[in-house]
């Protein structure tokens, strides 16, 4: 090498091995480039073709818009990282005026057309310019490489496109589906400062939540451009602002995910079903703090039913008493310590001993009609003493237990535990009195 030598330039792009790259991304985004660039124009229609490859391998793909004006710059088809007046607002989805580009390395030959003149890309890497031009609006034309089962899959992803203006793929029109429900939040975006820099900032922005339809993944769109799956949510979810994505534009950050699935749970709370309830999109709304305690208490209801108690380590009793009223009792496991929290927090749920019909340990006045133990029938003295040989092993303390027979002791089904006093009260009032209170049997050992 001779060491005095002068490159033409710091870089230089090995086009085959950027297109090889480019390719794990599949060929459909390559028309999702093409269509967003012309959704971010004054046009009213757009229309694609993608011819079937043909015995070499090689298909023509076209996107041609009416937008008036056209390339003002013919350069910007060419120029990769140049300045894009979309990167200062936050509803055109353009960054780095590099999608067209990257498309165009997928391409074995390429023409871009426009109102300012036309652009040849040739097969031998040299570009030239000609005097060919549109009346109105932009055509790119290219050549690349598919394979029948690329071309049948793009097909099918274009399909997702959410189009706000008509959009044809080979001569049929992309549906325009209506959304379910529209709504503003906030969420973080990016905004080009004075130095053209993209910076992160937060703006309320328009929601659009749609059904898929059967055999679709619901998705993250950006303005109608499907970005990312949007986890276990049943809907898709078009955000009508700059994404703040990564640098390949096809994830967003797990902090963004949960803003956005809060943000839908809160609106669509209708739409949630009870299965839905339990899926962790809905869990990571409830856990994001940010849910208001009327949409806590609808998802808490969707999930658990209308009478469900948290389960009460300090008040054991409450617990039993409120499975013996018909609720059901959520142990540890069932939700997280978040979930637990904001739960709790909005009055959704409540642990057993804090609802006054199940509460037990501070229903401390005395029984009425203390059974002599001197009258216990066998049956009784033989419980009786189970439960006082048990008790130490099971709460380290020694108990009192008594047999009472008390129509009035709150209903707590046949038994009261008396923290305060370890005592431990059978209520025979609460049994049928055509019934023994327990029965023991045993089995002399041979």
């Amino acid at each position: 090498m001779n060491p005095t030598a002068t490159a033409p330039s710091w870089l230089e792009i090995d086009i085959i091995g950027l297109r090889r790259t480019l390719e794990r991304k599949g060929k459909a985004w390559a028309i999702f480039e093409l269509v967003q660039n012309s959704w971010d124009t004054d046009a009213t229609r757009v229309d694609v073709t993608l011819t079937k490859p043909n015995k070499h391998g090689m298909s023509t793909l076209t996107c041609r818009d009416n937008a008036p004006d056209g390339y003002r710059d013919l350069s910007e088809a060419h120029t990769l990282f140049g300045t894009s007046s979309k990167k200062a607002d936050p509803t055109k989805r353009g960054r780095f005026n590099a999608g067209e580009k990257f498309v165009l390395v997928m391409c074995e030959q390429a023409t871009v057309t426009s109102t300012t003149g036309q652009i040849i890309f040739q097969p031998n890497g040299r570009r030239k310019e000609t005097d060919v031009c549109t009346k109105a609006g932009t055509e790119f034309q290219g050549v690349l490489e598919l394979t029948p089962e690329e071309w049948f899959e793009v097909g099918n992803q274009v399909q997702l496109l959410l189009p706000p203006i008509m959009t044809t793929y080979n001569g049929i029109e992309i549906e325009q589906r209506n959304p379910l429900k529209m709504f503003e939040e906030t969420l973080p975006t990016e905004i080009a400062n004075d130095r053209g820099v993209l910076t992160p900032r937060k703006r309320k922005t328009e929601i659009r939540v749609y059904n898929p339809h059967e055999g679709e993944t619901p998705m993250i769109f950006e303005r109608g451009i499907p970005v990312v799956e949007i986890g276990d949510c049943k809907f898709h979810v078009s955000v009508e602002q700059k994404i703040p994505l990564n640098t390949e534009r096809d994830n967003v950050t797990a902090g963004y995910m949960r803003n956005l699935h809060t943000a839908v749970a809160a609106q669509m709370v209708d739409f949630i079903t009870p299965t839905d309830a339990e899926k962790q999109w809905v869990r990571n709304a409830v856990e994001s703090e940010k849910l208001v305690p009327e949409i806590v208490q609808q998802i808490a209801t969707k999930r658990f039913g209308a009478n469900t108690v948290l389960q009460d380590y300090a008040d054991v009793g409450s617990n039993k008493e409120a499975v013996s009223q018909g609720a059901s009792v959520l142990g540890r496991g069932t939700l997280t310590s978040a979930e637990r929290k904001v739960y709790q927090s909005a009055g959704a749920l409540k642990k057993a001993g804090d609802v006054p019909e199940y509460k037990t340990e501070h229903h401390q006045a005395p029984a009425k009609n203390e059974k002599d133990p001197n009258h216990y029938n066998n049956d009784e003295r033989t419980y009786v003493r189970l439960i006082e040989r048990v008790s130490p092993i099971l709460i380290s303390h020694s108990v009192t237990v008594k047999i009472v027979n008390d129509p009035n002791l709150p209903r707590e089904g046949c038994t009261r535990w008396r923290k305060d006093s370890f005592e431990f009260e059978i209520n025979i009032t609460r049994f049928n009195p055509t019934t023994t209170l327990v029965t023991f049997s045993t089995t002399p050992s041979p």
